[in-house]
């Protein structure tokens, strides 16, 4: 029977466990890399949410992108008074703070205009970190952004940080699931240069997914599984394996950090983990590099997808060496080849009712998880007493 639009349900396997549409409110999320926002306002959109970001002498701002009186983007504006923190709408030059919204004139009806103490539009908190900009979008008071950044990113002692952000055409809720060890790996990534010329990677593991000692998110360590197999009437797979002449590395040889290197570098029992709101921490045996993907939701069927790539600070030589690398390698090869067999794929996906198997109980146990501990408002707000007690 073919699909119709009246036969698909898009939000029914997530409906059940309560993860939405457009994303996990009360959380901080990069939005834009902090060097694409200059002199001119910039409009973005996050969660739905349609937002300006502006600078005013180096300080960011964010504001709903509309001017309450004729419905003008602010982002077609500019900031008429330097200094003052504010934007001014193109239209008829209502001005706004870009520190709460409130007008502060009403340029065409003159400095004494009654209005000016009844309008405000909605403002976000918002900060730059990492070379990027980083947006609150919730019900509650911000809470710290060291909350929610992952020590990579919010220690900049010891690392520093290289950018890569793409935009996939699916949900945002599809990527994360990709990232629940869903045994995609094998039959997708297999071939990528990245991996060609180690042993294939298993498949058919028993998963085991676990809760992270912080409560903050899940890890799905699995054992057994196989390398090839024979399939009944079909023969055996993978079919053609003499180029797999390396020994394991990268992936193929760190699924068990207990005793290596990174832990010790990077005090933390398990490299691999997918996170709330929505990101995947990926470190390296060698404790020098951790990648950070964080799937953001822009609309219903539009998620930008950050690759964060952390680097240990060595000085500035092994800095250089670092970089270089980054560009002349592995952002072609993970960045752009690997990540974007997943994009490729996750795009076309058809939402709807689900037949999950038992290779699918990492993506269960992550939708459980996720739906029932993302942060709420009240919990935030305890956070905040918390904090300042």
């Amino acid at each position: 029977m073919a699909v119709t639009t009246a036969t698909i349900q898009p939000d029914a396997p997530y409906e059940r466990v309560g993860v939405p549409t457009l994303g996990f409110r009360n959380y901080w999320y990069p939005v834009l890399a902090a060097r694409r926002l200059g002199r001119r306002p910039r409009a973005i959109t996050i969660m739905g949410e349609q937002i300006v970001l502006f600078r005013d002498r180096g300080k960011i701002h964010a504001l709903e992108d509309r001017c309450p009186h004729r419905g003008v983007r602010l982002s077609a504006g500019a900031c008429k008074f330097p200094g003052s923190g504010t934007i001014s709408c193109a239209y008829h030059g209502w001005t706004f703070r870009g520190a709460d919204g409130s007008l502060a004139a009403a340029l065409m009806e003159g400095p004494n205009a009654p209005i000016v103490r009844k309008i405000r539009v909605q403002p976000y908190a918002v900060t730059e970190r990492a070379g990027l900009i980083w947006l609150f979008v919730g019900d509650m008071d911000a809470v710290p952004l060291e909350d929610d950044l992952p020590d990579w990113i919010h220690d900049r002692d010891r690392f520093f940080q290289i950018t890569y952000a793409v935009d996939y055409r699916c949900n945002w809720r599809a990527i994360v699931d990709n990232w629940t060890n869903d045994h995609h790996a094998a039959f997708v990534h297999g071939y990528s240069p990245e991996l060609i010329f180690q042993p294939h990677l298993p498949f058919a593991q028993t998963l085991e997914p676990q809760v992270l000692a912080d409560g903050g998110g899940m890890k799905f360590p699995g054992r057994d599984g196989m390398r090839s197999a024979e399939f009944p009437e079909l023969g055996r797979y993978p079919r053609r394996t003499w180029h797999r002449f390396m020994k394991p590395t990268g992936r193929g040889a760190s699924r068990d950090l207990l005793s290596e290197k990174a832990r010790d570098i990077y005090k933390m029992k398990d490299p691999y983990q997918t996170r709330l709101p929505g990101l995947i921490l990926i470190g390296r045996p060698h404790g020098e590099y951790t990648l950070v993907q964080w799937a953001v939701p822009l609309d219903a069927g539009t998620t930008r997808l950050f690759n964060i790539n952390c680097f240990r600070r060595h000085g500035w030589l092994r800095g250089l060496y670092d970089r270089m690398h980054y560009a002349l390698w592995r952002r072609w090869v993970h960045d752009v080849v690997f990540s974007g067999q997943d994009k490729r794929i996750l795009e076309q996906l058809i939402p709807g009712e689900e037949r999950l198997s038992r290779t699918d109980i990492g993506v269960i146990a992550w939708r459980k998880f996720a739906g029932g501990n993302a942060r709420k408002r009240d919990e935030g707000a305890t956070r905040l007493r918390a904090a300042g007690d």
